[in-house]
């Protein structure tokens, strides 16, 4: 990564809370990976397994913890955790590359009655604001952007271009939306009467916290009674889907291709690992951490981790185990 203008390392290293060991004038201009960095960016190391890499790098400072910097020459950045130290550094080289956007409304931009948008935000062109909404101060519009009527956007947050935001939706300060996403939408409510599908309208709001970041593709349905809520400092992946009435508690974090079913809660400070999906209607305790493909069926009521599916083998012994797990309740009732 190239930049503009750099930074030198005793900045850095103030900026960020590491010790720093080697030449503090050194100016550096980006982040690297151990193989690729130069003379002018930072690198880092977190895991043992990287050890051999450090010889051949040519990188200008590395982020690192003092076990992992015995026997290393060059300038280093040194703090307990090195991955908090190299995500602080993310976003001091993010604030250099930055470009301030430019304040003020698009000429291009639909906007409807009772709005109410801050001088100190910027709405781009082609952004589609409808009745009632409000647009705190700080808040970054990207281009093609529909926002329905009465929802509100609180200050400092952005959303990026084509985004869907529908009706009364509440979107908290600082907060992140990742292209294409749709929030609001309805969810999956029918019930069935003389053999037809009749639709049940969805009433509820989406509310979303304070420093809350959505990734791109995400679907977040609307409650049908009732909210769908996610509180502060959910972190969600892209192409999740959080259906009607889904509350996501504080600090908790979603990967990709994750599914919650209508009305469930999932608690403070949980993970839910990438293609997990979890039933309707049930409950997850706080810090519960759910591995990679697992299907919750039930409510969970005590923390810790917990996995369902099955490790990958070769398929010929994955045929062979199935057979055998078709009979398991056979083997084990005698039945």
């Amino acid at each position: 990564m190239s930049l503009v203008s750099g930074i030198s390392l005793k900045e850095l290293a103030q900026k960020i809370g590491a010790d720093l060991e080697g030449d503090a004038d050194k100016e550096v201009v980006g982040l690297n990976t151990l193989d690729s960095a130069s003379n002018n960016e930072v690198s880092f190391i977190a895991r043992k397994s990287f050890l051999s890499s450090l010889p051949l790098s040519k990188a200008g400072a590395l982020i690192c913890s003092n076990d992992l910097s015995e026997g290393y020459s060059g300038n280093k950045l040194i703090g307990e955790d090195p991955y908090l130290l190299y995500a602080r550094c993310t976003k001091v080289f993010k604030e250099l590359t930055n470009i301030s956007p430019i304040l003020g409304i698009s000429k291009f931009v639909q906007v409807g009655n009772n709005v109410s948008i801050s001088k100190k935000s910027s709405v781009a062109n082609f952004v589609d604001i409808s009745d009632g909404v409000t647009i705190e101060d700080g808040v970054v519009i990207g281009s093609g952007v529909a926002i329905g009527e009465n929802s509100v956007i609180g200050c400092g947050s952005k959303i990026y271009p084509n985004v869907t935001i529908y009706d009364s939706v509440e979107i908290g300060s600082n907060c992140i939306i990742h292209s294409g996403t749709v929030i609001g939408s309805d969810g999956l409510g029918f019930t069935k009467h003389k053999g037809e599908w009749l639709k049940i309208e969805h009433l509820g709001k989406v509310l979303i916290g304070d420093n809350v970041e959505i990734g791109s593709n995400t679907s977040i349905d609307r409650g049908s009674v009732g909210d769908t809520l996610v509180e502060d400092n959910v972190k969600i992946d892209n192409l999740v889907h959080l259906a009607h009435n889904v509350k996501i508690g504080s600090g908790t974090a979603i990967a990709a291709n994750s599914a919650v079913a209508g009305s469930s809660s999932i608690g403070k400070n949980c993970t839910l690992a990438g293609c997990c999906a979890v039933v309707d209607n049930i409950e997850v305790a706080d810090e519960v951490h759910i591995t990679a493909k697992s299907l919750i069926t039930k409510s969970i009521r005590e923390k810790g981790v917990y996995s369902s599916g099955t490790p990958f083998m070769k398929n010929d012994d994955w045929k062979k185990n199935a057979v055998s797990f078709k009979k398991l309740h056979k083997l084990i009732t005698n039945k």
